[in-house]
């Protein structure tokens, strides 16, 4: 039986990640990762259990790193201003542009489990936790309005996820941002004339 070792998954998991970086999911083959990785098909499931444990690894990776770079960028802005949000809408855009299967193949295969679904649910709460915060900031310098910065922290994220599971396609990145933060900034009632 084959012993696992970091740099040999490295090795699959950086050949994965081009795969899926060029072509849909279903058409990335667990064959095509291991001819890439220059292993046998076998090789890889001593890592995952399936193609789709190998990709929920990758996207939760990238997820993770996200949540990891917002904090430490947050935690080095000795200015302590309520523009954390707007870097927080753009990261979290750019992650799902990135990784536009994730959504879909999340519904489509269901809620993760064990250790997997444990680390994801900690990344979501930290993400969750940064954008409140940020809310909250933005709310004591007297640039937000919002009487329930926890709620709004949970929409942020569904905003992304709709627009790319419902959105059409051909959606620009940048323009999503910014359109999530004006509608966040400035909401959509018109303001009556005095």
């Amino acid at each position: 039986m084959q012993v696992p070792n970091e740099r040999k998954r490295r090795q699959i998991t950086d050949a994965a990640a081009k795969l899926f970086a060029t072509r849909p999911f279903h058409k990335v083959k667990l064959e095509h990762i291991a001819s890439a990785a220059g292993v046998g098909k076998g090789t890889l499931y001593v890592y995952f259990d399936s193609k789709e444990d190998l990709y929920f690894g990758l996207i939760y990776e990238g997820f993770a790193g996200m949540v990891d770079r917002l904090r430490a960028r947050i935690a080095d802005d000795h200015r302590g201003g309520a523009d954390h949000l707007p870097a927080i809408v753009r990261e979290l855009v750019a992650f799902a542009f990135q990784h536009p299967h994730y959504f879909e193949l999340t519904r489509a295969v269901g809620k993760l489990r064990g250790q997997s679904e444990s680390a994801w649910s900690q990344k979501r709460g930290e993400l969750s936790d940064l954008i409140e915060q940020a809310l909250r900031r933005g709310v004591r310098a007297g640039r937000f309005s919002d009487p329930h910065p926890e709620l709004t922290a949970l929409y942020i994220p569904g905003f992304v996820r709709s627009l790319i599971v419902f959105g059409p396609r051909g959606l620009d990145e940048h323009a999503v941002a910014r359109h999530i933060i004006r509608l966040l900034e400035r909401g959509i009632l018109t303001r009556k004339a005095s």
